[in-house]
């Protein structure tokens, strides 16, 4: 797997605007501790987390243009396997919509997409009141610790091979977590399990885990839906492109995928991470 290359702080800026910010959202409360979120960046590189992506969400509100939610990945040397690497994903805003999130993702070489571990251990919240850059440094040092743990579930999740039904049973909750209405969804839960490249071929659990996971990433699947006259109209599925509808549904995908190893009766718990 190359390395990536890492980002400046000017290109990190570049891409996510709202991560330079100086100053938060008007009117926060005097309670509210303002950290740029370049502070956060700094200290993750100082403990050799490079940045290598950024991108921040689009807003309905001028007024928060600049403040908005934004994330920057991070690497780190020493976290690869397998065609997988562990990476450390930030999660902030100045428009007080969140805290400092840090969350351990699993990005896979293959088709360039990162997957949000949604396990406990590796999920961490630090808020802007009373922000604690010891506390903030600790959990960065904890994902990266955990990152031999995540690679076991993985590597367990690989050797778990499911039928044709359970597939089916996984694309249908796979599918309930995309469409509010699964009735009326334009496409239909077994079109979640369509490969799109060679290397996906396979019955895995980790296998159709990505597979299911980066069609409803990338979208489009064609289908059909129904416009307001009840007539059939062809359908497209788009993107996910808000970051927290992003970060919400992998971390979703990411805990079925554990509860459907339960199930096949894998033991991935994670509870002795760091023992």
């Amino acid at each position: 797997m190359t390395a990536p290359i890492p980002l400046t702080n000017e290109q990190i800026v570049t891409l996510a605007p709202a991560a330079g910010s100086t100053a938060p959202i008007d009117g926060v409360s005097n309670r509210y501790s303002f950290v740029p979120t370049l502070t956060a960046v700094d200290l993750l590189r100082d403990a050799g987390w490079f940045p290598v992506h950024a991108e921040q969400s689009a807003v309905r509100k001028v007024s928060r243009d600049g403040y908005q939610r934004h994330v920057i990945r991070f690497a780190k040397n020493g976290l690869l396997f397998d065609g997988e690497r562990v990476d450390l994903v930030l999660y902030n805003s100045h428009d007080c919509g969140c805290a400092f999130k840090l969350i351990a993702s699993v990005w896979r070489q293959i088709c360039g997409n990162g997957l949000m571990v949604a396990s406990e251990f590796a999920n961490f919240s630090h808020k802007h009141i009373g922000f604690n850059p010891e506390n903030f440094m600790h959990s960065a040092g904890e994902i990266a610790a955990a990152a031999g743990t995540i690679a076991d579930q993985v590597n367990a999740m690989k050797v778990i091979e499911m039928t044709q039904d359970e597939r089916g049973i996984y694309a249908q909750a796979a599918h309930n977590l995309v469409f509010t209405e699964p009735e009326k969804a334009p496409v239909l839960p077994e079109q979640l399990l369509a490969e799109r490249r060679f290397d996906d071929k396979g019955n895995d659990l980790w296998t159709t885990f990505n597979v299911v996971q980066e069609n409803i990433m990338r979208g489009g699947i064609k289908g059909t839906k129904r416009d307001n006259g009840g007539r059939l109209r062809r359908a497209t599925t788009r993107p996910v492109k808000a970051i927290d509808r992003n970060i919400q549904l992998n971390q979703a995908l990411w805990y079925l995928t554990e509860k459907m190893a339960e199930l096949k009766g894998a033991t991935i718990s994670p509870a002795v991470a760091f023992a």
